[in-house]
């Protein structure tokens, strides 16, 4: 009995990363906001037509701004590919780098200035509405 709550400990904080739906990995390069200790913010919301699971990261030197967001949202029953933005630059005039996470457990990066980024742009903006009414209790 014992060594079963020794493997449930060991194995909950996967379960509780996979419970959200989200990828316990990140691409390359992205600060590990988790292991850095930054702010987290989760979320799990959905209305009659969407819905998202997402995590928001602050980091503790740039302030209100998040810095790392990752994000599976879905319209109706359809949940799209996992998305993790990073805003590396927020004050640099530069927008934030976006990945998608692939079938295959890789991260591609989105080509800024394509449509393809700018359409993830506006479902970050979906994402933060939904966070923001949520909070609301909207």
């Amino acid at each position: 009995m014992r060594a079963l709550a020794v493997l449930a400990a060991l194995c909950l904080p996967a379960l509780q990363g996979a419970a959200q739906g989200l990828q316990l990995s990140i691409p390359s390069g992205v600060p590990d906001a988790v292991g850095l200790g930054w702010t987290r913010i989760t979320g799990d919301v959905a209305t009659t037509s969407d819905g998202v699971v997402y995590e928001l990261f602050v980091n503790p030197a740039r302030g209100a701004i998040y810095e790392v967001v990752r994000y599976r949202y879905r319209v109706g029953s359809r949940a799209q590919a996992e998305k993790l933005l990073w805003n590396r630059h927020p004050s640099g005039g530069m927008g934030p780098v976006c990945f998608t996470h692939e079938r295959d457990g890789s991260w591609r990066q989105l080509q800024n200035g394509s449509t393809e980024y700018r359409d993830e742009l506006i479902t970050a903006l979906r994402v933060y509405s939904l966070h923001r009414k949520a909070r609301l209790g909207e």
